[in-house]
């Protein structure tokens, strides 16, 4: 087992204790290694040993844990206070991540840390940098991130690595009196993030990139503007 596991089976455990409740060391063991995403704590213990793996879950430098599991197992095992159980190892996991960010879900992560990330991975891509350089426009302020969680693999059941990928607007401020056309003030980017995995729920950064080109949605908007306005020409006044 994992030092990292290990020491938050014995906060949970004292944590626990102080509630007044005593649950066994193997079952906490178990919602453990079920948080980190573990079928079995059995399975954990494989998965360490395996020396084919690049890092494992003392390397990592992100948890994502796998709550639903967690609780699921703490059905199986028959705990009382089953909830209570569960969020003391949370909270024991959260407590002995070190240097580590410890994020509760996937979800989580991006609205606590990969939005931000890639928001700045887009701003530093060279391709984004290419994008505003054709613009006329000035871009003072990093993009603005989709909301919703995007959509991902897997994160525990990947072996090796787990991108997440979203994307995001960067709105520019248009100088009208500029030198040059207007060709849009809005670039449409992504960002990506991936990671090598350190166990089924630990993560280790790997590398990142973004990409962007000038949104030119308002060529056909103002194509339908003037269409109308020559139409309204075309008719006359209306009758009276």
């Amino acid at each position: 087992m994992s030092n990292y596991a290990r020491s938050a089976v014995y906060t949970a455990s004292q944590a626990l204790v102080a509630q007044g409740l005593t649950v066994k060391r193997s079952h906490l063991t178990e919602v453990i290694a079920a948080l980190l995403g573990y079928r079995t704590h059995a399975a954990l213990t494989a998965d360490e040993a395996d020396t084919t793996r690049e890092y494992h879950l003392d390397d990592a430098e992100i948890y994502v844990l796998n709550v639903p599991l967690g609780t699921g197992r703490a059905v199986e095992l028959g705990l009382q206070n089953g909830p209570v159980v569960v969020q003391a190892c949370t909270a024991a996991l959260k407590a002995g991540d070190g240097q580590a960010g410890v994020y509760e879900s996937v979800a989580d992560f991006y609205d606590s840390h990969a939005r931000e990330a890639l928001a700045q991975v887009i701003s530093d891509s060279d391709d984004v940098a290419g994008a505003m350089a054709e613009s006329n426009a000035s871009f003072p302020y990093e993009p603005e991130m989709e909301d919703a969680c995007p959509a991902t693999s897997d994160l525990w059941a990947a072996r090796d690595e787990w991108t997440i990928e979203a994307a995001g607007d960067l709105t520019g401020e248009y100088d009208p009196e500029g030198d040059r056309m207007f060709n849009g003030d809005t670039l449409n980017c992504r960002g990506w993030l991936t990671y090598r995995k350190a166990g089924r729920a630990g993560l280790v950064f790997g590398e990142a990139g973004g990409y962007g080109g000038v949104d030119d949605s308002w060529r056909d908007q103002d194509h339908e503007d003037e269409l109308a306005y020559r139409q309204s020409l075309e008719s006359g006044p209306a009758a009276g």
